[in-house]
C-alpha cells in the first residue's frame, strides 16, 4: 500500500511538472504571437508605399513596448521585413528595390528561448525556442498571415 501510494505521488508530481512547463510554453507562445501581431499591424499602418514610410514602420516596431516570459524579458532578435506583393520579402528594401510600392510588413520574433524546468528531469531539452511571426498589409492595415 505504501509503495503504491509513493509511486502514485511521484507520478502526480511528474504530471504537475509537465503541466507547468507546457503551460509556460503556451503562455510564452501567445505572448510572442500577440507581440508580432501588434508589431506587424503597427508597421503596416505606417506604410504608404515609400521608403520613408518603411523607415517609419521600422522605427515604430523598434519602439513598440513588449515583453514575454510572463512580462519579465524583452523580445530579442526582432526581424522586420517588407514586401510589395506579399510573396517576396526583404529586410533591406532600400537596397533590393528602392522604387517599389511597399505595402506589406512582416515581423518575426525568432530568438527567444524559454528555460525548461521540469521536463529536463525526464530527459527533455534545457530550453524551448518560442517562435512567432505575423504579416500585415496596409490600406487598410490588417493581418494577412
Amino acid at each position: 500500500m505504501v509503495v503504491a501510494m509513493s509511486v502514485a505521488i511521484v507520478l502526480l508530481l511528474a504530471c504537475i511538472g509537465f503541466a507547468f512547463d507546457f503551460g509556460r510554453i503556451y503562455i510564452a507562445r501567445n505572448e510572442a504571437q500577440n507581440y508580432t501581431d501588434a508589431a506587424a499591424l503597427t508597421a503596416a499602418s505606417r506604410l504608404d508605399g515609400t521608403l520613408e514610410s518603411v523607415r517609419k514602420a521600422r522605427t515604430a516596431v523598434e519602439h513598440l513596448p513588449g515583453s514575454w516570459n510572463l512580462g519579465t524579458e524583452p523580445f530579442k532578435g526582432i526581424v522586420t521585413e517588407f514586401s510589395i506583393d506579399g510573396l517576396h520579402w526583404t529586410a533591406t528594401p532600400e537596397k533590393d528595390n528602392p522604387g517599389g510600392l511597399w505595402t506589406y510588413a512582416r515581423v518575426s520574433a525568432p530568438s527567444n528561448d524559454l528555460g525548461i524546468i521540469f521536463l529536463r528531469a525526464a530527459g527533455g531539452p534545457e530550453s524551448f525556442r518560442v517562435l512567432a511571426h505575423s504579416a500585415a498589409r496596409s490600406d487598410p492595415a490588417r493581418l494577412v498571415e
